[in-house]
């Protein structure tokens, strides 16, 4: 079965070349979710089977710190591997426990995003 891979990003040109690439990585599928409300609201389904996200740090209602501490706060995916894709220097300072996995700051290179995505799933 294949591990899904939720992308929360609004911007749908950067959503689907992330997609697009994750797709190339053996036995990932990728979902993307334009907010993080949609994207909580997939991860609290009963049967939902998620096995990593990919956050923007700025989205739509609240940031992508608050998302990781919303998924965090699921019991299913306290230790759930999340990376965050910013351009905002503020993203990476912040509280311990909404940290993600990986930070990767915009200009960023999408193979090395697949690389350490790849490695988190292992």
């Amino acid at each position: 079965m294949a591990k899904v891979v939720v992308i929360v990003e609004d911007t749908e040109s950067l959503a689907s070349s992330l997609a697009v690439a994750f797709e190339n990585i053996p036995d990932v599928a990728a979902v993307i979710k334009h907010d993080p409300k949609s994207a909580l609201e997939l991860l609290r389904s009963p049967d939902s089977n998620v096995a990593a996200i990919v956050t923007d740090f700025n989205l739509p209602h609240f940031d992508g710190h608050q998302l990781i501490k919303e998924v965090r706060s699921l019991a299913r995916y306290g230790n759930i591997p999340i990376i965050m894709i910013t351009g905002e220097e503020r993203a990476e300072r912040v509280n311990s426990s909404y940290t993600p996995n990986a930070i990767f700051r915009k200009p960023f290179s999408v193979r090395e995003v697949c690389r350490v995505l790849d490695e988190l799933l292992r």
